[in-house]
């Protein structure tokens, strides 16, 4: 029920796009022929109610039986196109709406000043004709960044490197070599094995200490996880690995046909991960020793603000920690830092994912920018309040939209310095 009715708010909106992308283009070519233009036009109508259509019908499909790979496969593909055309309509009606904007706050004034003439109707169709074909131009930026993220920006594995010094952290533990990764979801790594096989060799490489994974294994079911248990136990880490549980673990988002089956889902999650090597941490800690000196690590449960579940206990997580030991932290949503970490306690540093950085942006040196900014506060990298620490890793996979654009898969690489 719910899918049917975000479908019918959706649709209006997509047709007015549309219609406007139509009217604009519908323009550049008055000056053809007849029959060119009736050509034009239904060949731009059929297509895109077509693509419109077919959108809804796989995402309908999809919905019906969501544990389908072959159905999640033909969505997310169809899903990529959708989305290169969408985001060129909606760069080139933004240059359409401010000129349609600009000729009508004119007419407003010349009917306000009547003795102003109107500029000559040559000149507004020459600009008019170079507006358009400017917004083409640039809305083809996009479209093309869309298709390059999807052929090749979802496997651009970036290693993310941060020195951080902490006054309290133990002599032992100085230079210790951390490796986080996080939002694997690894149904859409379907028929794309040799690329994780990538990320492996790149994590050994480097030869971390501890390697953590910040939740998120899947979309929605244990299935995904087929075939991935021995690549993910060849990355090693001699003080260990360890894991928590995402929003997207616990199959939250699905339908079961008993709480039976929901519950053996998610068992499989946890024992598959368990057979990939990782320790589960959910609302619990470690002791992680070097040379008779101590660290802990806490991991929570996925806790979130509405509408995500807060799973999480972050007291039952730090039961049995001394008030003075040096604690690292693991909490799938950077919101639970923000509401019951920071200021409230005295965690040096904690370790997040969640946000994906919305797969979409533009990183150029520290100057980084992406829609999911709207919604969180601390969505990719390394923040600093005060004494404490947060890092929000971009994530290893994709979900819905399958690639990246300006915003790459991520291995974080944390060296921890006494200082």
């Amino acid at each position: 029920m719910r899918s049917f009715q975000s479908i019918v708010l959706i649709i209006p909106v997509l047709l007015l796009i549309d219609l406007y992308t139509y009217k604009g283009l519908m323009g550049l070519i008055k000056s053809r022929s007849q029959k060119f233009r009736i050509s034009a036009s239904v060949i731009y109508l059929a297509t895109s109610l077509t693509v419109i259509s077919v959108f809804i019908g796989l995402y309908l499909a999809f919905q019906k039986s969501p544990e389908d790979t072959a159905r999640y496969q033909r969505l997310i593909w169809f899903n990529a196109m959708f989305v290169a055309l969408f985001v060129f309509k909606l760069v080139y009606i933004f240059f359409e709406g401010l000129e349609d904007i600009k000729n009508g706050l004119r007419k407003l004034t010349r009917k306000q000043n009547y003795k102003e003439p109107p500029p000559p109707l040559e000149s507004m169709v020459s600009r008019r004709e170079f507006i358009r074909k400017t917004g083409i131009m640039v809305a083809a930026f996009p479209f093309l960044g869309v298709l390059h993220g999807v052929g090749w920006g979802r496997f651009r594995f970036t290693v993310h490197h941060s020195e951080i010094k902490f006054p309290n952290l133990p002599e032992a533990f100085h230079g210790l070599r951390i490796v986080q990764l996080s939002d694997a979801h690894l149904g859409g790594f379907y028929g794309n094995e040799e690329k994780l096989e990538e990320v492996v060799t790149i994590i050994n490489d480097i030869k971390p200490d501890l390697l953590l994974f910040t939740g998120d294994m899947v979309n929605n079911f244990s299935s995904e996880m087929t075939g991935w248990t021995s690549l993910f136990s060849r990355m090693k880490a001699p003080l260990g690995k360890f894991a928590i549980l995402g929003n997207h673990d616990y199959g939250d988002y699905s339908k079961w046909p008993s709480e039976e089956a929901k519950k053996a889902n998610f068992d499989s999650i946890i024992r598959q991960e368990e057979e990939m090597g990782f320790k589960m941490l959910r609302n619990e800690n470690v002791v992680i020793e070097r040379n008779n000196e101590q660290i802990y690590l806490s991991g929570v449960e996925n806790w979130g603000l509405p509408p995500f579940k807060q799973y999480g206990d972050l007291g039952k997580a730090m039961t049995g920690i001394p008030e003075d030991a040096f604690v690292v932290l693991l909490s799938h949503n950077p919101d639970h830092w923000v509401k019951q970490v920071h200021e409230k306690t005295k965690i040096p540093l904690t370790l997040s994912g969640h946000t994906h950085g919305f797969q979409f942006g533009l990183e150029i040196g520290n100057f980084k920018i992406s829609p999911v900014q709207l919604m969180y506060k601390y969505w990719a990298g390394l923040y600093k309040s005060d004494n404490q620490y947060l890092y929000v890793n971009r994530g290893l996979g994709f979900l819905a939209f399958p690639g990246r654009v300006g915003i790459w898969p991520e291995i974080t690489l944390i060296e921890m310095k006494r200082g």
